[in-house]
């Protein structure tokens, strides 16, 4: 049985080795009044395979909790973490949050950027205003290959006010490149309109693009099926969006979920008025792997301890899947 268990357990191995593809999704739920979580989970269930994904407009803890089930439905370990900032006095909570596979990622680090919540005033941090989201950044390691990279999710300023959203974006991309030595995958709801087809925003919208790209050094990974992501009949835009160093985004692709305009009716059931993006970065998850050493399995009963504890979700957040 433990030679049985060692084979299986280098398989595994080689096979994560070898999937060096890094998948991820973004997609904002919705905190509207009429929005029920566990109608957006089935929108989830739906999207398709992915290794992370990114949230914004999570209505609270037990939302995220519900969605988080719904990615661990596709099997494996799963956990999720959510933003402070979220939380209003006039209107639904919109908290951000990441679901994340603990089966291939371990988490080194968890940050949330409170100094995007503010607006221009002429000085480097600008005025406070906490009534804004901050960003949610999540550091993990590739199991398999050793590979660290980071997850930031955004959900910018809506609502006509592009300067306070290239202040925001500007901001950012100064902390984004502090921390270039790991390469950043910046996704979410940035509020920023892009028209599908077109190759980025135009007028003043441009400002907190560019901020986001070559303030950052970010390239945006444009979906394949452009279309417009925000259900709203007023509205033509992408507001939805994934960003990643030029590393990273050549190769990748990105395409936007449930195309069909019968989607967009699914909003007053209580489901997200947004589509969900998924992009695939190829051999974006590339490093010295582990080695299996014999000292590693002691004992049957020790490989056996080993693997039940590697299943066992013993943190709140985390979920297995089935």
């Amino acid at each position: 049985m433990l030679r049985l268990f060692v084979a299986t357990v280098v398989s595994f191995i080689v096979s994560i080795a070898q999937a060096a593809d890094l998948t991820v999704a973004t997609f904002n739920t919705e905190s509207d009044t009429d929005t029920q979580p566990a109608k957006v989970a089935i929108s989830i269930g739906e999207i398709g395979a992915f290794d992370i994904l990114a949230l914004q407009e999570v209505e609270s803890a037990q939302a995220l909790k519900a969605y988080a089930e719904a990615a661990a439905a596709q099997g494996g370990r799963w956990r999720y973490i959510v933003s402070e900032s979220g939380v209003n006095s006039d209107r639904e909570s919109d908290f951000l949050g990441i679901v994340y596979r603990t089966d291939k990622f371990r988490q080194l680090k968890t940050t949330e950027i409170h100094f995007i919540r503010s607006r221009p005033d002429g000085s480097v941090y600008g005025e406070p205003d906490w009534s804004l989201r901050g960003a949610l950044l999540l550091r993990l390691q590739d199991i398999a290959t050793g590979a660290e990279f980071q997850i930031a999710t955004v959900h910018l300023k809506c609502c006509n006010e592009p300067g306070v959203r290239a202040h925001q974006a500007a901001l950012l991309a100064v902390e984004i490149v502090h921390d270039s030595e790991i390469p950043t995958i910046l996704l979410g709801d940035t509020n920023i309109p892009i028209e599908p087809g077109k190759e980025g925003p135009e007028g003043s919208h441009a400002d907190a693009f560019n901020n986001l790209t070559s303030g950052a050094n970010l390239v945006w990974v444009k979906p394949h099926n452009p279309i417009k992501t925000q259900c709203d009949p007023s509205f033509n835009s992408m507001l939805d969006q994934v960003y990643a160093p030029t590393s990273l985004a050549k190769g990748a692709t990105a395409e936007i979920k449930f195309p069909d305009a019968s989607y967009c009716d699914k909003d007053a059931q209580g489901f997200s008025d947004h589509r969900p993006i998924v992009a695939v970065f190829p051999n974006a998850l590339q490093g010295a792997g582990p080695t299996l050493t014999a000292g590693a399995l002691v004992s049957e009963a020790a490989a056996e301890q080993k693997e039940y504890l590697a299943q066992k979700a013993e943190r709140p957040g985390d979920f297995v899947g089935h």
